[in-house]
């Protein structure tokens, strides 16, 4: 019996935090996941968790097994990835974050092209974290939405986007528009939020520094704000195309448009410049592509 037998699965559990997580994301059955745990523990001769109906937590033994187990198997994949590179097929998982200010709709879309294309790909899309650890949130790549400064990522440039304030003429109306930034203390702010879960309470100046806002609603999600000034609610700093369907119509109006907002620019960032992975590569050109499509229809 191979000395590693057991190992991937034990590490699964300890990193999925329970058997049910960890068989999903195997793709196995949780009682198979179940057995295999068992005669990992009886080849060794110790118990590895103490398991019970709520929670798993390692034993001592389990602490020091997960300690070797996890450098065993991840570089097992490793060295399986980097093999699977050289006859450049893009096959596999594909772990990607992007941005709240992303377009839900358009963006699904996008997926469905990539993955017709690439069959032998799949995908998981998740919400962009607090900052750019792709290594320690498993990412293969990320979209982000502003200024990153981190050695560690290599920075994708591709497109410069304009936040902006908006609000509804409805709001306007009976709040009167601002028309310096001091005026912004005698309205309401619809607010994100920035890494650590704190509101933002600050909003940036075109000439630089910022100015304070108060209000009595914050979303993470930008397309939340924009739904929220729609209704009324005050006023919001978005992204540009966030907004772009409603100030078209006229549903939504730019506020101080001389004064409030900032340059971001809209970035793909991954981690080895070396061996990039084929399924790496090709969802970077992809989106590469469809990114400078979305500016020529808005050019044209």
């Amino acid at each position: 019996m191979a000395a590693a037998d057991g190992f991937e699965e034990f590490v699964a559990i300890v990193e999925q935090g329970s058997l049910t997580a960890a068989a999903a994301h195997l793709s196995l059955a949780r009682p198979t996941l179940g057995r295999r745990l068992d005669r990992l523990e009886e080849r060794l001769g110790v118990r590895l968790l103490h398991r019970t109906t709520r929670r798993l937590t390692l034993t001592r033994h389990g602490e020091r097994l997960y300690a070797r187990a996890q450098g065993v198997v991840h570089g097992a994949r490793e060295a399986e990835a980097e093999i699977r590179r050289l006859d450049g097929v893009p096959r596999g998982l594909l772990r990607i974050s992007i941005p709240d200010e992303m377009p839900q709709s358009l963006f699904v879309g996008w997926v469905a092209d990539f993955l017709r294309a690439w069959p032998e790909v799949q995908l998981q899309v998740l919400p962009s974290g607090t900052g750019v650890d792709l290594v320690g949130e498993r990412l293969d790549v990320a979209l982000r939405l502003g200024v990153v400064d981190d050695p560690n990522v290599i920075v994708k440039t591709l497109l410069w986007q304009h936040r902006i304030a908006v609000a509804s003429p409805r709001y306007l109306e009976g709040r009167g528009v601002p028309k310096e930034a001091a005026d912004l203390a005698g309205h309401d702010g619809i607010v994100g939020f920035r890494p650590g879960g704190l509101p933002v309470r600050r909003w940036p100046l075109l000439g630089g520094g910022t100015v304070d806002v108060a209000g009595r609603v914050a979303f993470h999600q930008e397309g939340m704000r924009v739904q929220a000034a729609l209704q009324h609610l005050g006023i919001a700093v978005v992204v540009g195309y966030s907004a772009a369907d409603a100030l078209q119509h006229g549903d939504l109006v730019q506020v101080l448009p001389d004064v409030l907002g900032q340059r971001d620019q809209l970035c793909l960032l991954y981690a080895d410049r070396q061996f990039v992975d084929p399924k790496v590569r090709v969802f970077m050109d992809f989106v590469a592509e469809r990114i400078a499509a979305v500016r020529a229809a808005r050019a044209g």
